[in-house]
């Protein structure tokens, strides 16, 4: 079964998945979910909203996936005990530390690996699998190709973003808003920094550089069932009830094999999207994922003005259309590409050309109009009546007792009630009369089709008798379809080998984890090795594509050298990597920017340092992976790495990756191939400088995007802790080691601005 998986931030937008037929919703309490700016829901309300749910046999996934820090683990708690109270069906986990808890504190609730996880290959989802997972929210980058291996390797199901809103950053990468305002993305607070206007170095121009489209494939779902896709999810948790029933609708009827026209698309324009869609990394032109001349809703375009003219203190708008406009819908004004304005709709009079408009504003002759709030979707969209559930009921009615019988999912459903009905002194009652109170559903959920009444002759049946009969019948309806739904669901996770044993507490023990006692670390493309440098330093980790033969037999006589993995290793590229890994030897250590490196290092019995890019922010998550040299996230502040309680590694020197991106922004602004590439240098700026983005190459193209600020914390205020230093971007690398470690001064070019990052601040 093909899931249609709908966004829900609020109770409205709940009401509206469930009306339009939604499988499931995925929705975020008040603490540790990655929209804390929707209304959301809470632990005290959770249960009453789940069975609601399961009443219209629709699961409820619930957000945990923030990172979270040391202080709040007891808050998680609360949180983990009140999803396995209400029984939702699964939480979406960033963090590992909640896994770990997970285990002891809601045993019964399914893990579903959050897509800010970043996993996009097999390597990575093998190891969710063993800890426990039992579904995968693949990183929005994955393609075909890799959803097909990944699906090959493992019984996970896999749950892949079909529309809405794209992150242009790799999922949970991004750290520009952090960086840039202390607002985490990975703690839910996303300023969308992505979507403001940078300078862009190869034209010069000054636009939308790195804003993504929406995303929509709803034309490509057959490609991604037959992939191994069981989940189709729809983002827009900070979206309105309209867009949540309207999407879904869509959806489900794409899913149900019914044909999707031209006007299903337009709807979907009007109701949200950003500069038209993208089909995402599977199915899009490698240069169709960003649209830079707009970043917000552009609704769909209707026609063109004809005429503008004053009119009193105001204007008439001659606007040439078919699009039937109505007094209430809004309209935005485009010029040039360039939004100029907007209103809500006020009609002067209908022509056969199309309508005149009242505008308290001046607009041209040519500018193009976009219908961006359609006021009939939005009213039949925002409608929170729920369908009735049909069931089919037999009744039996005796002196002693009322049995009533319904069949759901040809499943029978027996209430028995005790009565004393007393024999008819005159008129007895007749099965007409107890068909027509029990077919009085009202507002409850239901709509009852009676089968049969079979009744003792000549009782009397007060009408109050059955009325209530029928109220308590109802409740009791609830509560065993709710059980039933939930049986089923149960089942069908063990039938598909979906819901492995929770085994997080087994994984150490399966595998020898090496990791060596924490120390000083350096990021490195190459250092003289033969400075007295590379003695002293404790580790040292070669960024893959500058591991060569001379670091090669440096390494066989030495058992500091890792070799530093990329964050993104797509299927193709991961063979390359595999390749290349036999070719090491074995004293060769991996350091660890996703959690595929760190199973492939943990399975192939190497050394691991667990990077930033694992995004560790507690004891329990390091702990979790058995890791005893790591680099803390660099979103810590000192007094919350000391909280950590171990020795950390603190990234104090290089300048830090804020983004990484698997389009090319090369061959969006230029329209350059890879065989005629015209890459150099690439840079984005805004007022505070800029953001060099810097290339690499396996089998694929990826861009990292670095922080206009070198970081620079001094040795002695790490506090006892250890430093990681980066100097993959200085033309003196040697140099730079030399002097962090002597505590001398740096000599930098003067251009080089310095900051402390997040160190002395951390992020909320």
């Amino acid at each position: 079964m093909i899931e249609v998986l709908s966004p829900a931030g609020n109770i409205a937008a709940l009401k509206s998945a469930v009306a339009n037929r939604a499988d499931a919703v995925y929705l975020g309490l008040e603490n540790f979910n990655a929209r804390l700016k929707a209304d959301n829901f809470s632990t005290h309300n959770i249960k009453e909203w789940v069975d609601f749910c399961h009443l219209y046999n629709v699961k409820v996934y619930v957000t945990i996936n923030t990172l979270i820090k040391q202080s709040e683990l007891q808050l998680l708690d609360t949180l983990l005990l009140a999803c396995e109270s209400a029984k939702v069906d699964a939480i979406i986990v960033t963090d590992l530390a909640v896994v770990a808890k997970a285990k002891k504190l809601c045993p019964s609730v399914a893990l579903h690996a959050s897509t800010q996880m970043g996993i996009h290959n097999y390597l990575g989802a093998k190891f969710l699998e063993e800890i426990g997972f039992s579904r995968v929210v693949l990183a929005r980058e994955c393609t075909i190709a890799d959803i097909k291996e990944i699906k090959k390797y493992t019984n996970l199901e896999i749950e892949y973003f079909v529309h809405g809103a794209m992150c242009v950053a790799f999922s949970g990468q991004c750290l520009l808003s952090s960086i840039a305002s202390g607002n985490s993305g990975n703690r839910g607070l996303c300023l969308q920094l992505c979507r403001k206007e940078y300078k862009e170095s190869l034209t010069g121009s000054k636009c939308y550089a790195i804003s993504a489209k929406d995303q929509c494939l709803i034309e490509n779902i057959k490609q991604l069932v037959e992939a191994g896709v069981t989940s189709l999810k729809i983002e827009g948790r900070l979206k309105s009830a309209e867009y949540v029933g309207l999407i879904t609708s869509k959806y489900r009827k794409a899913v149900d094999g019914l044909e999707i026209t031209t006007n299903d698309i337009s709807e979907m324009k009007r109701v949200f999207n950003r500069g038209g869609y993208s089909k995402g990394y599977s199915f899009s032109k490698k240069n169709d994922l960003l649209y830079t001349k707009v970043q917000n809703h552009m609704g769909q375009f209707i026609g063109e003005i004809e005429e503008a003219c004053k009119f009193k203190d105001n204007f008439k708008l001659e606007l040439k259309t078919k699009f039937a406009l109505k007094n209430g819908d809004g309209i935005k004004i485009f010029r040039d590409d360039s939004e100029v304005g907007g209103f809500e709709v006020s009609i002067i009079e209908k022509n056969n050309n199309g309508y005149k408009l009242f505008s308290r504003n001046a607009f041209c002759r040519g500018d193009k109009v976009h219908i961006t709030l359609d006021s009939t979707l939005t009213e039949k969209f925002s409608n929170d009546v729920m369908p009735k559930i049909l069931l089919e009921i037999d009744c039996k009615i005796s002196q002693k007792n009322v049995i009533v019988n319904a069949m759901y999912k040809k499943q029978n459903i027996t209430y028995t009630e005790n009565v004393n009905f007393e024999l008819a002194k005159n008129l007895a009652t007749d099965s007409m009369e107890i068909e027509k109170q029990f077919s009085k559903t009202g507002n409850t959920p239901f709509e009852f089709e009676i089968k049969s009444v079979q009744m003792q002759e000549n009782l009397f049946v007060p009408k109050s008798v059955i009325n209530n009969i029928r109220r308590n019948f109802v409740q009791f309806l609830e509560s065993e379809i709710i059980e039933i739904n939930r049986q089923n669901w149960q089942n069908e996770l063990l039938a598909n080998k979906a819901k492995p044993e929770k085994c997080t507490s087994d994984f150490l023990q399966k595998y020898d984890v090496i990791s060596p006692e924490n120390s000083d670390i350096v990021i490195c493309e190459k250092l003289d090795l033969d400075s007295k440098n590379c003695e002293s330093i404790m580790k040292i980790a070669v960024n893959y594509n500058n591991f060569d033969k001379s670091i090669i037999n440096y390494a066989k006589n030495h058992n500091n050298i890792f070799i530093k993995l990329p964050k993104i290793a797509m299927s193709a590229d991961l063979k390359i990597i595999l390749k290349k890994l036999e070719e090491l030897p074995k004293n060769v250590g991996i350091y660890a920017d996703n959690f595929y490196a760190y199973y492939l290092a943990v399975i192939s019995k190497r050394a691991v340092i667990g990077g930033m890019g694992l995004n560790l922010f507690n004891r329990d998550s390091i702990k979790f992976l058995g890791l005893k040299s790591f680099v803390v996230s660099s979103e810590l502040s000192k007094s919350e790495i000391e909280e950590i309680g171990l020795p950390s590694a603190v990234f104090a020197f290089g300048y830090l990756p804020v983004m990484n991106f698997c389009h090319c922004p090369v061959q969006h602004f230029t329209g350059c191939s890879c065989d005629n590439c015209k890459y150099k240098e690439y840079s984005l700026s805004d007022k505070y400088g800029d953001f060099k983005v810097k290339r690499s190459k396996i089998a694929n193209c990826y861009f990292e995007m670095l922080n206009n600020s070198c970081h620079f914390i001094e040795k002695n205020e790490l506090n006892g802790n250890f430093a990681c230093i980066d100097v993959c971007n200085f033309e003196n690398p040697d140099e730079i080691v030399s002097n962090y470690y002597n505590n001398s001064c740096f000599i930098l070019n003067n251009n080089v601005k310095l900051t402390k990052g997040q160190f002395l601040r951390g992020v909320k």
